[in-house]
């Protein structure tokens, strides 16, 4: 009788343990149970590592403001950043213009939460067209081609900035006389133009006014664009979340409240100089600028 309870306790634990393991893939594919843990993914700007210290003392922040779980989401490219967004796969996003308006140009199921402030306070940026200062422009070379240098894909300072400059001027990084290559960061667009790998490269301004004194030079700005913003998915995010988490970011004033400033001090730079609410209509002209592109960058030089 003995033998015969331990062979029914052992088949018990058993089923209960193969039933928690379909339980548990069943909840981890579901949305609805997924949103037990909010997933945040950044733009990857950086390793693992290296992200995991810019960012979990901000989730660490808006786990004490909204009682809710939070993990990072790494991906190492833009599209499958985007693809994992489409999919359900990412609740809460931090993401440029030119991404933003990729994203939502494909799926309706994104919402803005806030837009982050730079450390001037502002909430724009531009973008520029750099050359080195011993090389005359000009955007055809009669005896080689003009190789440009750019960032990522999906950068807004890349492809989209440099190929409007070019058709303004009846050009276009597609002709024949063009040779351009996705070679990373902006730091890096920066430097192999300063080496002379490059003809002219596409960059953030503010990155490309520190290498002027390596004579670095700016040949066109664009106008103000919006800055970097928080997306929330709402098909795994619930509402109520995604005001909690606005409320707790628009509520620090790191750049004129010293307390908020302490708060703030071990989060990403590109966080932690506070936050303000999103103006749509910002993003009409990267929208317009996006449509107009003739080659589609989803994917593109990955």
């Amino acid at each position: 009788m003995e033998d015969l309870t331990q062979t029914l306790r052992w088949n018990f634990r058993v089923r209960m343990s193969r039933l928690v393991s379909v339980l548990f893939w069943l909840c981890a594919l579901s949305p609805v149970c997924a949103a037990g843990t909010i997933r945040f993914a950044p733009l990857p700007m950086a390793s693992l590592e290296h992200m995991t210290r810019e960012y979990l003392p901000f989730l660490d922040y808006l786990e004490k403001q909204t009682g809710q779980t939070f993990e990072l989401a790494y991906h190492a490219s833009y599209e499958t950043l985007l693809d994992a967004l489409s999919a359900g796969q990412v609740d809460l996003a931090y993401l440029g213009p030119l991404p933003y308006v990729a994203l939502t140009e494909r799926s309706h199921n994104m919402q803005p939460v806030v837009q982050f402030l730079d450390a001037q306070g502002e909430s724009n940026y531009t973008c520029a067209l750099v050359h080195f200062a011993d090389q005359p422009l000009t955007l055809i070379h009669p005896d080689r081609i003009q190789r440009f240098a750019l960032t990522q894909p999906l950068s807004t300072c890349g492809y989209l900035m440099v190929e409007a400059y070019l058709q303004a001027q009846g050009e276009s990084l597609e002709n024949e006389q063009h040779e351009y290559t996705y070679v990373g960061s902006h730091e890096d667009v920066a430097l192999k133009v300063i080496l002379g790998q490059y003809d002219v490269g596409g960059l953030k301004t503010q990155i490309a006014q520190r290498y002027h004194h390596l004579g670095l030079r700016v040949i066109d700005e664009t106008p103000p664009m919006p800055g970097f913003v928080l997306v929330a998915n709402t098909d795994t995010l619930d509402s109520a979340i995604t005001d909690q988490i606005r409320m707790a970011l628009l509520e620090l004033k790191p750049l004129e409240n010293p307390s908020d400033a302490e708060v703030v001090r071990g989060w990403s730079a590109n966080l932690k100089y506070g936050a303000i609410r999103v103006d749509e209509g910002l993003f009409d002209p990267v929208r317009q600028q996006w449509r107009q592109l003739k080659v589609d960058l989803v994917g593109a030089g990955q």
